[in-house]
């Protein structure tokens, strides 16, 4: 009897242990909820960081959790900036000038003697004879006057190496007629000396100008008279 009642209480006593240990379990985590502590929070919890949105100007930090966070790629690796350095610009500078050694025989100058004198480079040409004939008026022809004054100067003409004759008018008209008159003139002289000596060596320039280098006035006729001729230099190389 005794041993049936120490059973019995010892039973009631184990279920009592039990029911009280539920009782713990069910206050300390409520049902539908998890059971809260340090350890399974960190468990649950995703891990943040600081990480960059975007680049340039519109860079901007803030703090996200994986996978939400950017990720680094082959085209957004940081890359060192280049390092610019300055560099000083110079003018262009001239080549050096190398001097050029000069011989002494180029420095000798030849001195004349006392005594001499230093023969010129150029002979000048020297009128050693004059010839003047004249026209009528607003004509070109040669008169006898002028033909017996040119054959008498023909003798000049053979020993000149250079005749100068220049055409000239009066002031008669305009000037493009008395152009072309004046030219004719010396022309109608040239032609003459060519025709009576054509061996002749010396060369002849042409010298015309119209209402030109006048002698005399215009103001009359007898003036004009004189205007209207053509005159022969005769000239040789250093003189007659």
């Amino acid at each position: 009897m005794s041993r049936r009642l120490a059973g019995l209480a010892a039973s009631s006593m184990f279920a009592g242990c039990l029911v009280l240990a539920c009782s713990s379990c069910a206050l300390l985590h409520p049902q539908g909820q998890p059971p809260e502590g340090p350890s399974h929070v960190e468990a649950m919890a995703p891990r943040q960081r600081l990480a960059q949105f975007h680049f340039g100007r519109e860079a901007a930090f803030g703090v996200c959790a994986d996978p939400a966070c950017p990720q680094l790629t082959r085209k957004t690796l940081a890359v060192a900036p280049a390092v610019v350095q300055p560099v000083a610009l110079r003018e262009p500078q001239p080549p050096a000038l190398v001097p050029t050694p000069i011989s002494d025989a180029a420095l000798s100058v030849s001195l004349p003697r006392a005594g001499e004198t230093s023969a010129p480079s150029e002979q000048t040409d020297v009128a050693f004879a004059r010839t003047v004939v004249n026209f009528p008026f607003a004509s070109a022809a040669l008169t006898s006057a002028a033909r017996a004054t040119l054959a008498t100067a023909i003798r000049y003409a053979r020993t000149s190496e250079r005749i100068v004759i220049s055409g000239r008018t009066d002031a008669v008209g305009d000037v493009e007629s008395n152009e072309a008159l004046a030219l004719a003139r010396a022309l109608a002289v040239r032609n003459h000396f060519r025709d009576i000596a054509p061996d002749l060596a010396a060369t002849i320039a042409i010298d015309a100008k119209g209402r030109c280098c006048f002698v005399a006035s215009n103001a009359d006729d007898a003036g004009r008279s004189k205007n209207r001729r053509v005159e022969i230099v005769f000239t040789s190389r250093g003189g007659a």
